[in-house]
């Protein structure tokens, strides 16, 4: 019967691998460390600094070890907490913030307003060229956009008063949220159309 041994595969590392004190653990510094004394000359004069600086390095990575843990367990509780606290906006209707009007996709867009803005107009752009312009008496807060007209396509929207641009409104979309989750921890809302926004988007909470 004839028997055949495969060798095993010499790992690879990456070109821009470094070893550091950082990739080790406390326990394989101490390993490495006590392998050194063992192999030292017993009748040599041994360096007392450079005992101490070993001794050093080994407690930065203890101190680093910990820190890490402790850091990483942080991370942890607060992504926990912080999705607890989401979790009361599933199902409610919320205004996300939008660079631009989308009457292929649809949806209900509103402008956020800082202040009430008499006699503004509200230019809705189609590259540079104006597709459609309304008037329109900005209250503060939130003021529905009215898209009747307006072919199907993308549109950005710019508000005007007395021939100047008022940069102070945003544009936003509204939705509804399905569900929470964090993910590569980073939270997330999930809409019903499925689509997933960050909550640094939401421009409005409460009644819409």
């Amino acid at each position: 019967m004839q028997v055949s041994f495969k060798p095993q595969e010499p790992k690879v590392l990456p070109s821009n691998y470094a070893p550091g004190v950082d990739n080790l653990t406390s326990e394989d510094f101490l390993k490495i460390y006590m392998e050194t004394l063992r192999y030292q000359d017993p009748f040599q004069t041994q360096d007392l600094s450079k005992m101490l600086d070993d001794m050093v390095k080994l407690n930065q990575v203890r101190f680093f070890n910990d820190i890490r843990s402790f850091t990483e367990g942080l991370k942890a509780l607060f992504n926990q907490s912080t999705l607890i606290s989401s979790l009361s906006l599933v199902g409610k209707d919320v205004i996300f913030s939008t660079e631009e009007v989308n009457t292929v996709k649809g949806g209900q867009y509103y402008l956020l307003s800082p202040e009430d803005v008499s006699q503004a107009t509200v230019k809705f752009f189609d590259g540079d060229q104006v597709v459609k312009e309304i008037k329109i008496d900005l209250k503060k807060g939130l003021n529905e956009l009215n898209l009747d007209g307006l072919p199907k396509g993308q549109f950005r929207v710019k508000v005007f008063k007395d021939g100047l641009e008022y940069p102070n409104v945003q544009l936003g979309i509204k939705g509804s949220i399905k569900a929470a989750a964090v993910m590569n921890g980073q939270l997330l809302f999930e809409l019903l159309d499925g689509s997933m926004i960050d909550p640094s988007k939401i421009i409005y909470l409460g009644g819409v």
